[in-house]
């Protein structure tokens, strides 16, 4: 994961960072007016709540909250009410210029309690199944998503026999592996890369960053979680998995990095091996004829110096809007080529440091990290009322449904903006499909990049490479020193470079022949026993943060491999029916969204079928993968 990432998160949570003598971080003095300054830049709403379970003052339950519009009137915010701001700033200050370190805490409160404060965060009632995710989120317990044994915990001996294999070292197999340490089980972590990260560890391109809010990006048991450093192994790559009818078990063949192959048995595989992990290497024709260095940015290669070269850049998705303007401040002649513009939106504070105030209102005020995190939940909630079709709102002369039109709205005027003054360049960046039926891209300067004077969009699809550059469709050649590949993943290759030979010789393939890949829930496939999958088919969530998604996906198969050392099973397997069951439901579902409209990207497979997003409202998705229907499940 990115160091900058984890480093933001531990800041923000970090327990041991208080007012020492004085000063923050013993360096900075808080006075009244540094306090003072803290509040006012904190959310006064969560700022409220956090207050309300500490000091049980009834001024605080009484206060009033109302939506302010955000994104043009697309999505909008929870606040406090401008009139109960004053008083709420007093007590608030009251409060933190009086407390001592070593004050005592209230313990969380119940669940009851919890749910009282979610319905004050927005003056209205949430609904039962809103609730369990909400709760999750506010993490008020050490580990929130924890799966636990029964009250019939199987012995030392018969936990150990049953031995499992994560492969991979992202975000998913460092959720998976908490889990599995924290139950004390049998595992171990293949990853053929050096270290721990995944994507993060793979992609290392210049201004690599993430585009989400550090405060949705990150794990939930952060604040103390048992460690698991020892039961990870590097530069090892699974190339093979076998189903062994006999034994219930997995043979798998694992290649080491000094080119060493090693068999391995287990019981049951997690795969961990993530929906970016295989760079797309277009098959231009001549691309072999160019002569100078070309590399995918999933692959940088750091000991090519671009700086006062001509440098090419192919794609501007996600990873090439934010390289490219810190590659243009250094090349002597960048050129952008671009097949299809994106939806790139503006983020406040993106990339900017946590100011001391803000760190001291999260480590002075208990529960604050709490509810402010949780206001990150609930606005990247609202993404999803974007993606619907809303049938009567079209027939009105809409486009989609009235907030995604109000976002489309927005983001064209922050794109106009960026334009003036520069001939033709509008036409060249603006979409002409829908915002989200392509993932959004945060703004990195890739608009201001193209008014430098050594930088040239090309609108084209590319004709050809040169030994020498790039020939467009126009039949222009385009000469360079350096080509940097921005284009992107095949996320359809789930689980590569593993082949998988499941119950009675079924492959992937064979499941997969009729329109590309599917799965249970995004986390098993019949034919496959005790095999699960994290960032599986159709298993990307309409909105929430990926972290906590991990801990979810891990905490369900988790449930399930307790389930069989309890019982004594030796296999779980998706049964056929509920498989098809449920993917005739799934395509039902995406049918009312917009991701397969024209202008659609990754997301499509070659098929024609969406297979990377999962259609469900977020709520009602955390129902279905809270805990296993072992109803749904061949168990033997």
């Amino acid at each position: 994961m990115s160091t900058a990432v984890v480093e933001m998160a531990r800041d923000a949570v970090a327990h041991d960072t208080r007012p020492v003598n004085g000063k923050l971080n013993g360096n900075k003095s808080v006075d009244d007016d540094f306090i003072r300054k803290a509040i006012d830049k904190s959310n006064l709403n969560a700022l409220r709540l956090a207050l309300l379970q500490v000091t049980g003052d009834p001024r605080l339950a009484k206060m009033n909250t109302c939506r302010r519009a955000i994104r043009g009137g697309a999505m909008f915010s929870h606040v406090l009410s401008d009139e109960d701001a004053p008083l709420l700033k007093e007590i608030a200050f009251n409060y933190l210029s009086q407390r001592k370190s070593d004050d005592a805490v209230p313990p969380p409160p119940s669940k009851e309690e919890t749910r009282k404060l979610l319905d004050m965060f927005g003056d209205e009632s949430i609904q039962d199944v809103e609730f369990n995710y909400n709760y999750e989120e506010l993490a008020f317990e050490e580990f929130p998503r924890n799966a636990k044994w029964s009250d019939k915990k199987p012995s030392a001996e018969a936990i150990a026999d049953f031995k499992i294999v994560v492969i991979g070292a992202g975000i998913s197999g460092l959720a998976a592996a908490v889990q599995f340490k924290n139950l004390g089980l049998n595992f171990e972590v293949l990853e053929r890369q050096q270290g721990i990260g995944g994507t993060w560890l793979l992609n290392t391109y210049p201004d690599a960053r993430v585009d989400t809010s550090s405060y949705l990006f990150q794990f939930k048991f952060l604040k103390n979680y048992p460690w698991v450093k020892d039961h990870f192994h590097f530069n090892r790559e699974v190339i093979r998995a076998v189903w062994d009818e006999d034994t219930s078990k997995w043979d798998l063949t694992v290649r080491h990095s000094n080119g060493e192959v090693e068999d391995i048995k287990c019981n049951a595989i997690v795969s961990g091996s993530g929906l970016f992990a295989t760079p797309n290497l277009p098959d231009f024709p001549g691309l072999k004829d160019f002569k100078g260095p070309v590399f995918h940015t999933a692959k940088w290669d750091h000991s090519v110096d671009y700086r006062n070269k001509r440098v090419a850049l192919v794609g501007t998705g996600s990873t090439g809007t934010q390289l490219a303007s810190r590659v243009a401040s250094e090349a002597k002649e960048f050129t952008v080529f671009q097949r299809t513009p994106n939806w790139i939106m503006h983020m406040d504070g993106y990339g900017a440091k946590i100011d001391d105030e803000v760190r001291f209102i999260f480590n002075k005020m208990p529960y604050y990290w709490n509810w402010f995190c949780y206001s990150a939940h609930v606005a990247s909630q609202q993404l999803q009322y974007m993606q619907t079709h809303d049938q009567e709102w079209r027939a009105k002369g809409g486009i989609v449904n009235e907030r995604n039109d109000l976002a489309r709205k927005n983001l064209t005027e922050y794109i106009k903006s960026k334009s003036e003054g520069i001939p033709g360049l509008l036409e060249k960046i603006l979409p002409d499909y829908p915002p989200l039926v392509r993932r959004l891209v945060v703004d990195n300067g890739f608009y201001d990049m193209l008014r430098r004077d050594n930088v040239k969009l090309v609108a084209e699809d590319i004709d050809r490479f040169t030994e020498n550059g790039i020939v467009s469709a126009s039949g222009e050649e385009h000469e360079f020193d350096v080509v940097i590949l921005g284009t992107g993943f095949k996320v359809s290759d789930y689980f590569w470079p593993c082949k998988y030979i499941g119950r009675d010789g079924t492959t992937l393939e064979d499941l997969w022949s009729k329109d590309g890949p599917r799965s249970y829930l995004g986390l098993t496939m019949p034919g496959f026993p005790n095999f699960f999958s994290l960032y599986g088919p159709n298993h990307q969530p309409r909105s929430g943060g990926f972290y906590s998604w991990g801990e979810i996906w891990s905490r369900y198969v988790a449930s399930s491999i307790v389930h069989l050392i309890e019982n004594g099973k030796k296999s779980i397997e998706c049964r056929k029916d509920v498989f098809d069951e449920y993917n005739a439901k799934l395509d039902e579902k995406a049918k009312e969204l917009i991701w397969e409209m024209e202008g659609s990207g990754y997301y499509v497979n070659r098929f024609g079928r969406q297979s990377v997003n999962a259609p469900w409202f977020t709520y009602d998705y955390h129902s279905m993968v809270m805990k296993p229907n072992f109803d749904d499940f061949e168990v033997r």
